[in-house]
Parts: structure tokens; sequence; C-alpha cells
């Protein structure tokens, strides 16, 4: 699909209801596909990642039904099983978080995926099954393995992608034996790792985080539970990054005040790029003044990468990012692909490592063709820039199927001129 952007202006009253988190949503359905009973989950939006979920959870014995943004599960309980091949689509939480699943069964599983899914590192769950003598064989288009995962003592570097962390803690649990796992510094992902706790609380499953050592009680059983998922702040950024190259009023709802997730941390962002944020009934107001550069440190909070990358773009002086290194291996290289577009609008950024440096302002060039790398937040984020030049084209905006299918919806009803062609 190609997204033709127009030069715009937010519209009087802007406001958006938030999609739920996708990082909730793949916690609650999991954890509910591995109860006992039946669970109901209330205000989930549908998208790709979601899908690929509980299409594999349903390999695995579970059962959904779907009704509005209601989603009621029958959990597998003890009886978990495997059909032999899991397609996890182009998510990547799917995949990290299902292997040790899967792994705890002696019958062996073929994952598969599509876009560069397979392609992604898994070298922390190789080595680990090596230790166990498991079968774990990677190729390009597929990923085999076989268990069972035996729970104990584990010792993982704390600078890795947070899903390997909580692929482990959906499992452990569920082992005869009691688990430890040792988290060697630096700790990039606690929010994350966090919220699977907490996700596991909610089902009956007790797990703590004291000191960056996780202690895992083996021998658990998963209980039903009902919930309602929070907005998704990792999306909030790119209505932040509206008010502020607008230097405008944009409202947010569907969102929690006192949320865990990693990327509530926009709304400090967001005030030291010199907007006005202020709390509503429903969630919060951002109103853009005169944008200034930020410095900010993003191993807690990697998805907030591309929002901010555009938004520094429109910020006077220079602005300053660090703890990048996990954007690169995302479902793009974010760093390498928001370089690449930028530039072509006449933006001043580099890097160095996990670094990212951004110089504003920039007055961006028009009618210039984009492309979103087959990447929900590059497009998005090149959306709202590309709002304030003109005629430019973004390809590949069906990217934001992945994780927000309505986004050009929403951004139309904030004022934003936009044709979708496929």
């Amino acid at each position: 699909m190609r997204a033709q952007i127009s030069h715009s202006n937010v519209k009087e009253g802007a406001f958006i209801s938030l999609p739920s988190s996708k990082s909730l949503s793949h916690r609650a359905l999991i954890t509910a596909a591995l109860a006992t009973g039946v669970s109901k989950i209330d205000g989930v939006a549908i998208s790709k990642d979601i899908e690929a979920t509980m299409r594999a959870m349903s390999a695995l014995g579970a059962s959904f039904t779907v009704k509005g943004n209601t989603i009621t599960v029958k959990g597998a309980g003890s009886l978990l099983k495997s059909d032999g091949v899991v397609d996890c689509g182009e998510s990547g939480s799917t995949l990290r978080f299902l292997i040790p699943l899967f792994a705890l069964l002696e019958k062996e599983t073929v994952f598969t995926g599509h876009g560069k899914l397979m392609e992604r590192p898994q070298s922390v769950y190789e080595e680990l099954f090596e230790k166990q003598s498991l079968q774990f064989e990677k190729d390009g288009s597929f990923l085999k393995l076989k268990g069972p995962l035996h729970g104990g003592y584990f010792s993982l570097p704390g600078d890795v992608s947070s899903q390997f962390f909580s692929g482990l803690l959906f499992a452990l649990p569920l082992c005869k034996e009691d688990s430890v796992i040792e988290i060697l510094a630096p700790f990039e992902s606690s929010s994350y790792v966090n919220l699977t706790i907490e996700a596991l609380r909610k089902a009956g499953v007790q797990a703590t985080l004291k000191d960056d050592i996780l202690h895992i009680p083996g021998n658990q059983t998963y209980h039903s539970f009902e919930t309602t998922v929070e907005g998704d702040d990792s999306q909030m950024a790119f209505y932040a990054e509206m008010a502020l190259i607008h230097q405008a009023e944009v409202e947010v709802g569907n969102v929690s005040h006192d949320s865990m997730q990693g990327d509530h941390i926009i709304i400090d962002f967001a005030c030291q790029s010199g907007a006005k944020v202020i709390e509503t009934e429903k969630g919060y107001l951002f109103a853009g003044g005169h944008g200034k550069a930020i410095t900010a440190d993003l191993s807690n909070c990697p998805d907030l990468g591309p929002a901010l990358f555009a938004l520094a773009t429109q910020l006077e002086g220079t602005s300053v990012f660090t703890g990048c290194g996990r954007l690169r291996i995302k479902e793009s290289d974010r760093i390498a692909c928001m370089e690449e577009e930028l530039r072509k609008l006449g933006c001043d950024i580099s890097s160095k490592g996990d670094r990212v440096t951004v110089k504003g302002k920039t007055e961006l060039n028009r009618n210039v063709i984009l492309h979103g790398h087959n990447d929900h937040r590059i497009v998005m984020a090149l959306a709202v820039l590309a709002s304030i030049s003109d005629g430019c084209i973004i390809e590949d905006g069906q990217a934001v199927s992945k994780s927000y299918p309505h986004f050009f919806d929403d951004f139309r009803a904030c004022g934003m001129e936009c044709e979708c062609h496929d």
C-alpha cells in the first residue's frame, strides 16, 4: 500500500483512543491459554501479531473466541500438545515467547515465519538448548526444536531482548524443578520483564525479580482470570510527535496514568522536548510548543526510537539517543532505515554503534518517495513527519497492520491529509 501524505494541520479538539497494548495483549493471551478453565480478556485490539500468538497457542491446545474487542480463552491447562508446525507470521514476540513453551514437549516442533522474522537472532536460546542437549536447528526459513526443557540455573546477558526472559518466565513455572535466572549486567529490559511477572501474577503464577536475579518456583499451575488490556504507550509516541512538530494540541485516551510499560517514559521525553503534557480523565493532552533538543536513553524503551528520531529533526539543537543497539535487530535495522529515509527528507542524522545523533531544526524536502521497510513503527513515524512536508509518498504503508491496523484512520481523524492506494 502507498500512503500519499499532504501538508496538514492538526484539527482543533483532536482526540484519539489508543489501541490496546500489544505487549500486554500477548502476555494476557499466553497466560490465559496456559490456564485451566476459561478466561476473559477485554480491550484487545486485533493485529497481525496478536493473531499470530492466538494461532500459535491454538497449536498448543488452547481455543479462542473473538467478539469485538473481547477474547474468551479456553486454556489448555496441563494438556499441552503440538501440531508440529507453528506459523508466527512476522511477530518476533510470538516466536521468542513461545520457543520455551513448545520446548516443554518431547514432540518436535517447527516454527516458520514471514518477512525477516526467521533471520532475527536466537543465540540465547541456541546456547541454552545446547547446554541441555536439546535439538535446536535453525535454517533461513524455519526453526526446528524438541524438548523436554528442564528448569534449574540459567545465566543470561542482560543486554539482549527481554523476549528471551519472558519466554523462559512463561515456561519454567511448568517444569518440575525450581529455576533461577541470573541476569548479567547491564540489564536493559527490566520494565518488560516486570510486565511479564505481573501477567503471571494475574494467572496465579509466582516469579520474583530481585537484584537482577529471577526466582521461578516449579510445578505451578496457571489459573483462569479476567482482565482488561490498557492502551499502548508505544503508540502514544506518534501523537506526542504530532503535537510537537505541529505545535498543536492532541489528546490521547485509553491510557493508564500508572502504567508499568517502559514506553510510558514518552511523557518525560515529550516534556523534555518542550511540550506541555496535561493529565486528563481519559489519558493525556499533548500541547506542542517551541521544541528543543533532547538527550534520551532508549535501552529500556527501544520501540520509541523511530518516533523520537523523526521528532528530533524538528527540534532546535542536537538530540542524542543512547542505548539504541536493539533497534538494529527489530523488524528492520531501525537505525539504518531511519537514517536512509530521513536523509531523503534532507535531515541530518548519524549513528555510531548504539548512539544516534540528530541535528535540527530541518526544513523538509517535498515530493519525496519514502520506504517503510515493511516496519510498522517506521511507517507511522514517517507519516507524522511527512505531514509538515507536502506530496510525500510512503511505500509499504500496509505494515501498520502488524500492530495498529487503523492507524491511518486515526491519523486522518487528527486532521492529517492522507490517501492510501493499493
